[in-house]
């Protein structure tokens, strides 16, 4: 029993891994009935989330039961939803933020503002997708139980730490398993990724941390993406905004990275700072 936490672990990420090998699996089967991209992506999303939330809540009851603690805390309860609110909202203010000052510095120029026909429709879709195949399992999983099942082991920052790692490793493995089948690897594994990914996992483990609820990296990973796809990248779909950079990629590098997701993770060291430091007040 005192190594179930290694048994936890274990069958936490290969359930995360195993998800996105197998919904990656099920587009390239969806493709070979001539469907279009959305529904593929759809399907991978459902596959990803069909696997990994009903497994990870089975799990999480374990997890509960190790650490002591009473079901009805879990962070994943739907009375924190609203911090999915809190989440989303923040990474928007600091995005907001990161195009205010790139443009007083010149950085970019804004050349257009597109109309909502243009790209609400596509957002939307987007949205569920993103929801359904990244977000919720992602998040559910990773900064969810495994991080739980790391905490009960270890201090808070080592389990941020290896959390970040198993993070890590499940795109290296899933894209690893694809080329051993066949298929087209889903992501470039190269430096700037692997950087962006163990930054982008502390961040969302942080956000969690200061809200106590799992929604907040929910909602803040949801809109991560949806602004780098629909705000900051460009010539990649329909786009809110089209701007000029003084440098190729300065946008899409100060905006989404040190902006959003390096901020964020200052964001929540203040606050987490803030609220020990006012814990401790007589």
């Amino acid at each position: 029993m005192k190594r179930i936490w290694i048994l936890l672990i274990f069958a936490g990420w290969i359930t995360i891994t195993g998800s996105l090998f197998l919904s990656s699996l099920s587009g390239t089967v969806a493709e070979q009935f001539g469907l279009s991209r959305n529904p593929q992506l759809l399907i991978q999303g459902l596959v990803m989330s069909g696997l990994v939330v009903p497994i990870i809540l089975y799990l999480y009851r374990h997890v509960d039961r190790m650490a002591g603690m009473k079901p009805k805390k879990s962070v994943y309860l739907w009375k924190g939803a609203y911090h999915f609110i809190t989440g989303f909202l923040l990474a928007i203010i600091l995005a907001s933020l990161g195009f205010i000052i790139a443009i007083s510095q010149g950085w970019i120029v804004i050349e257009q503002w597109y109309h909502p026909d243009h790209w609400f429709v596509a957002l939307l879709i987007n949205v569920l997708i993103a929801f359904l195949y990244e977000a919720l399992p992602e998040e559910l999983a990773l900064r969810g139980m495994l991080y739980d099942v790391l905490r009960y082991r270890f201090s808070a920052w080592l389990a941020i730490l290896f959390q970040t790692l198993l993070f890590l490793c499940v795109p290296l493995v899933a894209t690893q398993l694809q080329v051993l089948v066949g298929l087209a690897p889903g992501n470039i594994m190269n430096i700037p990724y692997i950087i962006l990914i163990l930054c982008f996992g502390i961040c969302l483990q942080l956000v969690r941390l200061w809200t106590r609820s799992l929604w907040a990296a929910i909602g803040f990973h949801l809109a991560y993406l949806e602004i780098t796809r629909f705000v900051v990248m460009q010539h990649n779909g329909p786009s809110i905004i089209a701007y000029n950079e003084t440098v190729p990629g300065l946008g899409e590098m100060f905006i989404s990275f040190s902006m959003i997701v390096i901020g964020g993770i200052i964001v929540s060291l203040l606050i987490l700072g803030a609220k020990r430091v006012i814990r401790k007040r007589p």
